[in-house]
């Protein structure tokens, strides 16, 4: 190609250019007949040129675009790691109380948690150990060596018997100051009494081995084990069945000085003159109520206070108030409650609606 020809093809391909940018439209012969330059090599040099503008408006075009979109996405995908690392970082205290708070707005009593007291720990907190187990948990008393509580959930489902009893009795490797042993209650003459009942935990193998834990344990006389305290245990399978749930926390009654009460073994295991139960169960409004179970529209609660001794009577004769356990326990139980409405259900005793 001559130099003259070379020249005509860089005016035509400048204006090719131009017309390519404005996204008019290019008739090459045309441009090229105007010019005087060869139509072939003007084609070749066009589409050359053209494919390279096409190339580079392309990468430019994505460019602005992805630089767009980042703009546009960047502050969403902070604002959601923002509040992905704040749900990470929440506690399972946290995660419950801002289920309660939704369920009070929309007019419901959030019952995730309902079942742990809270007790004295603030001023004597090494004294008071908090052991979580997969079903239950207890708060471990050392110096009475045994729980003050054992709390749980027990549903209908979790009334199926899906294993036997282990009777798999060890000490607790848990508890930081060790925990009650075997030997404590060997010749003593009393039994080691459970505090969550081996019974409610038998639809799995593990969360009823763990009711053998020596932390669990509880020195009882072998008339209250076997009679009263057993028949009660047994009423309250009755009651997550007919209420679908019910949360229960059970205990001694330590009200007195560890010294003053007689102690059995190495440990010197204090043997407490009466034990507790408190019970909630939900009240649904209706079907929809029902379906949703970690909440309901209302609940209701009764309590027991029983001497550690035989007794042949109805277990209906000790039933008391929460807040009676509470003077003798120190003890709050379902603190998550409404003021109001836990000073309603706690100081009065119906006992119609368990009947």
């Amino acid at each position: 190609m001559n130099s003259k020809n070379t020249l005509r093809i860089i005016v035509l391909v400048v204006i090719a250019a131009v017309g390519f940018l404005s996204k008019g439209k290019i008739n090459v012969s045309s441009l090229a007949n105007l010019v005087g330059a060869d139509v072939h090599s003007s084609e070749e040099a066009i589409q050359a040129l053209g494919q390279e503008a096409q190339n580079t408006f392309h990468v430019s075009q994505s460019e602005n675009t992805v630089q767009t979109t980042e703009d546009s996405i960047a502050p969403q995908e902070t604002a959601q790691s923002e509040t992905t690392a704040a749900q990470e970082a929440a506690s399972p205290a946290q995660a419950e109380e801002s289920a309660q708070n939704a369920a009070k707005q929309n007019g419901y009593i959030a019952l995730s948690g309902i079942e742990i007291p809270v007790c004295a720990a603030k001023d004597h907190a090494k004294d008071h150990e908090i052991r979580a187990f997969k079903n239950y948990k207890i708060c471990y008393r050392e110096t009475y060596e045994q729980p003050e509580w054992a709390a749980y959930l027990l549903t209908k489902e979790m009334l199926t018997k899906n294993s036997q009893r282990t009777n798999d009795f060890r000490p607790d490797p848990k508890i930081s100051t060790g925990s009650a042993t075997l030997a404590d209650y060997r010749g003593s003459g009393y039994s080691r009494g459970h505090l969550a009942p081996a019974a409610d935990f038998a639809y799995d193998s593990q969360a009823i081995s763990e009711t053998f834990y020596m932390s669990n344990m509880s020195p009882q006389t072998t008339d209250f084990n076997g009679g009263i305290w057993q028949e009660l245990e047994s009423q309250v399978r009755y009651w997550a069945k007919r209420f679908s749930r019910v949360y229960v926390i059970s205990g001694p009654v330590l009200e007195k000085k560890a010294s003053e009460y007689k102690s059995i073994g190495a440990n010197k295991v204090s043997v407490p003159e009466y034990y507790y139960k408190a019970i909630l169960a939900p009240v649904y409004k209706n079907a929809s109520d029902r379906s949703s179970p970690e909440d309901s529209k209302s609940v209701m609660v009764i309590g027991f206070i029983m001497p550690n001794e035989l007794r042949e009577d109805s277990i209906w004769n000790y039933a008391v108030s929460i807040d009676e356990i509470e003077n003798r326990t120190g003890l709050d139980f379902f603190s998550i409650l409404d003021d109001e409405l836990e000073e309603k259900l706690e100081n009065t005793v119906k006992t119609t609606p368990w009947q």
